[in-house]
């Protein structure tokens, strides 16, 4: 755009025969680089803190995932006088084990309820972080026997 004001003011010397850039041009570059810089470093920035995060949350998850699959476990275990009745009495309320650093877990279990009959409960293992929301994962166990 200016290559071609400047033409026009020059008498119409051909844009072709200019080498290298003006300083106006150098300027707006520079102008346009140091306005995008500013926005772009605060998301890096965000990205930066906002990472630990993810990686606090996904612990969580996993934390979770492994504590339900262990009460589960001891409810379809048939050796040692496990399961329904066994969970609900040992489980309930328990710290879930060997939470990692920096977070807690707890289960909680439901009264027992019948459904069609059916004796159950429902199970939730919840896991908390101080900068990460709860973690909720649950279940329904039934008395099967």
């Amino acid at each position: 755009m200016l290559r071609i004001a400047k033409a026009f003011s020059e008498g119409g010397r051909k844009i072709g025969n200019e080498k290298g850039a003006t300083l106006i041009e150098i300027v707006i570059l520079l102008l346009i680089l140091a306005i995008s810089v500013i926005p772009l470093s605060r998301l890096v920035m965000k990205n930066l803190n906002s990472g630990g995060r993810f990686s606090t949350m996904s612990r969580a998850i996993l934390h979770a995932e492994e504590s339900m699959e262990r009460i589960i476990a001891d409810y379809a275990a048939n050796t040692a006088g496990m399961g329904y009745d066994w969970v609900i009495s040992n489980w309930a309320g328990q710290s879930t084990p060997n939470p990692p650093a920096g977070l807690t877990g707890n289960v909680t279990i439901s009264a027992e309820d019948t459904l069609k009959g059916v004796p159950y409960v429902v199970v939730k293992t919840t896991v908390r972080g101080t900068d990460i929301p709860d973690v909720i994962l649950a279940t329904w166990l039934i008395d099967i026997n």
